[in-house]
């Protein structure tokens, strides 16, 4: 499998652990519960019944789900260090280059909107009060002339996003190649299509 593969699988593992663990967490399937009627206390001609309470939809035992996450911790071992060596034997730190370029797409972005504000001059109200010949306070009106201007250089801001958006161009082809063309060896065991009751049943079924 290729590097883009390999994150694939990694993330179908932590799903199928996030499955079991709730799985052994359910009350429902850490307990065995029984009840017992005791119908003989209020009637002695009856006879106590006891029931083993089950459950409509069937799950797997919590034992072999503890076993099978066993499976899983080790696996994802194997994978993660099969990754780690597909990725040194790339000619750059993948994982510096991706994070990189999310901090450039992050300052692209943010200047981008900085751009949305431009200069512009606009009038609006303004209200006072004054006496008048009586001695009365009354409220007056002014115009009040609201002038806004950019406070960056654009032209600079412009080249300078358009500088790191290239750049994040041109490491995100290198990244997709290197993602398509590097080989992790590893070969998965489960499709990452599967569903957790499929991966259940196939582990028990092989162990």
């Amino acid at each position: 499998m290729n590097l883009k593969e390999s994150f694939r699988y990694q993330h179908f593992l932590e799903l199928m652990l996030h499955s079991a663990v709730r799985s052994v967490c359910d009350p429902s399937h850490a307990l065995k519960t029984t009840k017992t009627h005791l119908r003989s206390k209020a009637n002695p001609e009856a006879e106590d019944i006891t029931e083993e309470v089950t459950l409509e939809t069937p799950f797997f035992p919590n034992d072999d789900v503890i076993g099978f996450m066993e499976w899983l911790v080790e696996e994802r071992r194997t994978l993660s260090e099969a990754i780690g060596r597909a990725k040194a034997s790339i000619g750059f730190d993948l994982d510096a280059a991706i994070d990189t370029n999310k901090f450039r797409q992050g300052m692209s972005t943010g200047i981008k909107s900085m751009l949305n504000n431009h200069a512009s001059k606009t009038l609006a109200q303004g209200r006072d009060y004054r006496f008048d010949v009586n001695g009365i306070q009354s409220p007056y009106f002014y115009a009040v002339e609201v002038v806004n201007e950019e406070a960056f250089d654009r032209a600079a801001s412009k080249d300078v996003m358009r500088r790191m958006l290239a750049e994040a161009d041109k490491v995100s082809a290198e990244i997709d190649e290197a993602m398509i063309n590097t080989t992790v060896d590893y070969t998965p065991v489960f499709d990452v299509n599967d569903s957790f009751e499929d991966v259940m049943a196939a582990f028990i079924a092989e162990n």
